[in-house]
């Protein structure tokens, strides 16, 4: 139930549901130390550990990560099809419930942009194999519902959101835009942290915002959600105090990439920051943490529909930044314990810190 629609489920279709789940759990947790394992024990076959297509040679070889990449997008295919199973003969009443945005009292908003077009590069792909992408009817669903047991109840708190606004300098921000805020958990710490604040989230997908309205309003929290471009949004500049992505930089293409960091220096006022939180640059994870780490994360991107993920973990963020126009760029590695980074655990990607970089709008 999320706010005040439940969705009956059989005990069959409940029990496919955990049985998928359990699964997709047990695949973020139970290759990775066995990978892991099989690179450190054949690690001196591969004469240069930065060669990425080199150490894929050397894994390929590996049952462990064969079966376990092999896993990885037939587990997805199960959880989505076992969701849409669940929501589409109740389709109507999901349809209904996702329809009715903005009702009376509510702390929040919502804004459509019906005449807005997906953007040119996400019309022909299914980023993480999620079917119809973003912009499906009931994307919203298909995301929460996956990203749970996805990692591991990692997130139930919206602990990936916190990392990033923890990292954030603390000051007096009155407006604080979320880009790319999906279902709306990348803001709501927002809504926490700077309780007399304006929480903007901003996506270009209906149905992600349209769920995001109703899980902020469900908890409580207000949130303005608005259907924009990221790297066009239209509003006035110098307008906040805070711009923020979670996760989205790695779903760009290099162009929109360097348009949205412009298009958020512009937003910010004198003094204001930029911050976001992505996974290390593989130069990072190759010299500081694990080679294998930026194998698997570029073989993930390639197999998974991710196909910008190779080319932004490559990229220089903080000259990215400072491209852009911003000053006192800096990396942070941010701890946290879903991979293990810290903890003494290990997941499917290897042990490394979430990844935030910020700038500041002098």
């Amino acid at each position: 139930m999320i706010g005040s629609l439940e969705i009956p489920r059989s005990r069959a279709a409940q029990a496919r549901l955990d049985f998928v789940g359990g699964l997709m759990a047990f695949n973020s947790t139970g290759f990775g130390p066995a990978m892991g394992r099989y690179y450190r024990d054949n690690e001196d076959q591969v004469a240069d550990p930065a060669d990425i297509r080199a150490l894929g040679d050397l894994m390929e070889r590996a049952p462990s990560y064969r079966f376990g990449a092999f896993f990885e997008r037939h587990n997805h295919a199960r959880m989505f099809r076992a969701i849409l199973d669940i929501l589409e003969p109740q389709g109507d009443k999901a349809r209904s419930w996702l329809d009715d945005c903005n009702a009376p009292g509510s702390l929040g908003s919502l804004e459509l942009a019906p005449e807005l077009e997906t953007p040119r590069y996400y019309r022909n792909i299914e980023i993480h194999t999620q079917p119809g992408n973003y912009h499906a009817e009931f994307a919203g669903f298909l995301y929460h519902w996956m990203i749970s047991p996805f990692l591991v109840g990692r997130d139930d708190g919206d602990e990936m959101g916190w990392n990033l606004a923890r990292a954030v300098p603390k000051g007096d921000y009155r407006r604080i835009l979320d880009l790319g805020c999906g279902i709306g958990k990348s803001a709501f710490p927002y809504c926490e942290l700077y309780p007399e604040a304006e929480v903007v989230g901003l996506d270009y997908a209906a149905p992600m915002l349209k769920y995001g309205h109703k899980l902020a309003e469900s908890r409580g929290l207000k949130v303005h959600f608005t259907q924009r471009l990221a790297e066009d949004t239209g509003y006035p500049g110098g307008s906040f105090d805070v711009v923020s992505a979670v996760w989205l930089f790695h779903e760009l293409p290099g162009k929109a990439r360097a348009q949205v960091v412009r298009e958020a220096h512009r937003l910010l006022r004198p003094g204001g920051v930029f911050a976001i939180m992505e996974s290390p640059p593989f130069k990072v994870l190759q010299e500081r943490y694990s080679p294998l780490s930026a194998f698997l994360l570029d073989s993930t991107g390639r197999r998974m529909e991710d196909p910008f993920l190779p080319g932004f973990l490559a990229e220089d963020r903080v000259r990215l930044f400072e491209q852009g126009g911003f000053s006192e760029v800096r990396d942070l590695a941010l701890p946290n314990e879903l991979t293990g980074w810290g903890f003494g655990g290990e997941y499917f990607f290897g042990a490394y810190p979430w990844w935030a970089t910020l700038g500041v709008r002098t």
